[in-house]
């Protein structure tokens, strides 16, 4: 659900970067020499808005799970939005609350943790999408906010989403996809409401 991160390797402009079989592959317009040593920089915007993406996904995801009991069945960062598959149908009231509750955790700022916890302790943690993984799992837990399986980009801290904005909703698959802004995507659809 996450895309990747873009950068420059040697001053060359990555133009995407892929997992296959075990191995991470930077696309770039030129060949480099196999084994030569390389310089690689991020792309600082686009890791700032992806992670304000996913975190704020997770305040949502959280807080839906927790007032209703919803699952997050699907998540993509796409533009402009990110698209979410909720497992239920929620109204426009619940969504409302859920929204409010949401943003009052990113104004807490709150510390956002990743850590790997050992098998046993693994074992009996409540985090949401519980499922069988094998290997090292790696948390993201927001005090009050989440605790979930992930191993995507994520912020050190809520207050630096900003804000996060329900754009819409409809019902998809006996739940309800949503359309969500995060940190500075969420600005323009807000101004536009005036």
């Amino acid at each position: 659900g996450q895309p990747c991160d873009l950068g420059t390797l040697s001053g060359m402009e990555v133009l995407d970067v892929q997992l296959r079989e075990g191995e991470v592959q930077h696309l770039v317009p030129q060949p480099l020499e196999p084994g030569a040593s390389v310089e690689g920089a991020i792309d600082r915007e686009r890791r700032l808005d992806h992670s304000q993406q996913h975190t704020g996904e997770h305040i949502l995801s959280g807080t839906l799970h927790r007032l209703f009991g919803a699952n997050n069945v699907g998540f993509h960062i796409g533009q402009p939005y990110v698209r979410m598959d909720i497992d239920l149908s929620l109204t426009a009231a619940q969504l409302e609350e859920a929204e409010a509750q949401a943003n009052a955790l990113i104004q807490q700022d709150l510390p956002v943790k990743a850590w790997y916890p050992d098998p046993e302790a693994l074992e009996s943690l409540p985090y949401r999408s519980k499922k069988a993984l094998e290997g090292p799992v790696r948390l993201v837990e927001i005090p009050g906010g989440d605790l979930c399986a992930c191993c995507g980009t994520h912020l050190e801290r809520t207050g630096m989403v900003g804000i996060i904005k329900i754009i819409s909703a409809e019902n998809y698959k006996g739940g309800v996809r949503l359309e969500v802004a995060c940190g500075g995507r969420a600005i323009p659809p807000i101004q536009d409401q005036h």
